[in-house]
C-alpha cells in the first residue's frame, strides 16, 4: 500500500467538514438570536457586521452564550425565521443549551423522620 503524504485520516477528513460550533458545542449553555447589518468591510474585503434593529437587519444571527462569558457566532441566515428554525433545532438535539429551566434536578433523599 502507498502513503502519499497528502493522505488524510478519516477522523481529520470529518472534523474538516464538521462546523467549528459543532466542536465546541459544549462551551455554550444558552443560544440567543439577534438581527445583524453589515456597516463595513476589512482591508481583505471581509464583511464586519453588528447587532442592530430588526428593521434594519441584513441577516439573523444565532449566537451560543458562552459558559466563561460573553457570546460566539454559531450561524448566519437570510431571515428570522430561518434562524429561529436552526435555533430550535439546536434546542431539542443539545438540551444543555436552554439553560438552568432543561437541566434534569437531583431529587435528595428523603429521610425518614427519627421517633
Amino acid at each position: 500500500m502507498r502513503s502519499d503524504k497528502n493522505d488524510i485520516s478519516p477522523i481529520q477528513a470529518a472534523k474538516n467538514l464538521t462546523p467549528q460550533w459543532m466542536m465546541r458545542i459544549t462551551d455554550f449553555d444558552g443560544l440567543e438570536i439577534g438581527p445583524c447589518a453589515v456597516i463595513g468591510h476589512t482591508d481583505d474585503g471581509e464583511e464586519i457586521a453588528e447587532q442592530c434593529e430588526p428593521a434594519e437587519a441584513s441577516f439573523w444571527t444565532v449566537f451560543g452564550h458562552l459558559k466563561t462569558g460573553g457570546v460566539d457566532t454559531i450561524e448566519d441566515f437570510n431571515t428570522e425565521g430561518e434562524a429561529q428554525k436552526f435555533h430550535d433545532r439546536l434546542m431539542a438535539v443539545y438540551p444543555h443549551l436552554g439553560g438552568e429551566a432543561t437541566k434534569p434536578r437531583r431529587q435528595s433523599p428523603r429521610k425518614e423522620p427519627t421517633p
